[in-house]
């Protein structure tokens, strides 16, 4: 039932570059909703909630990602298994979160936009943008597949 300390080993490695990349994407995420904060004063004044919207979730929802694998990585380091249904649990809350706010900043962006020659090229933007935010959350499951390699590996060493 118990997890050999390779295999341990290897599932801390595991999540160390789950927390790394997501900590990239929540920065990634935060420079484009700083985008947004700063583009609502200029000319580009239609991309600003969209992309506030956008910024906003991919960075909470990285973050939160980033923190549920820090907390099981942690819990793996001092011998407990017990915060995996917790860290997947909050890994699929911000999951769900960025597809919704993805689909918000989508119909926002179309209302939004300007009307005449630029309004195609400013719904196109934002949904390529929020698209991107919902392929994030549709690949994000890092969390969960660590948590089920583990359990299928310890499943395999009792039986």
């Amino acid at each position: 039932m118990s997890t050999s300390v390779t295999e341990l080993s290897e599932l801390r490695r595991r999540l160390s570059r789950v927390v790394l990349v997501h900590v990239a994407l929540s920065v990634g995420f935060a420079l484009l909703a700083a985008g947004g904060v700063s583009s609502s004063a200029g000319r580009a004044g239609a991309f600003a909630v969209p992309w506030l919207v956008i910024g906003v979730a991919g960075a909470l929802g990285a973050s939160l990602i980033a923190a549920a694998a820090w907390r099981l990585r942690a819990g793996l380091a001092a011998g407990r298994s017990s915060g995996s249904r917790w860290a997947v649990r909050w890994e699929a809350s911000a999951r769900l979160g960025m597809a919704l706010a993805a689909a918000v900043a989508l119909a926002v962006g179309v209302a939004v936009a300007p009307a005449g020659s630029e309004r195609g090229f400013v719904i196109g933007v934002d949904a390529a943008l929020a698209g991107a935010l919902a392929l994030f959350a549709l690949a994000a499951g890092d969390v969960r597949r660590a948590v089920r390699s583990s359990e299928r590996t310890a499943a395999s060493s009792a039986g």
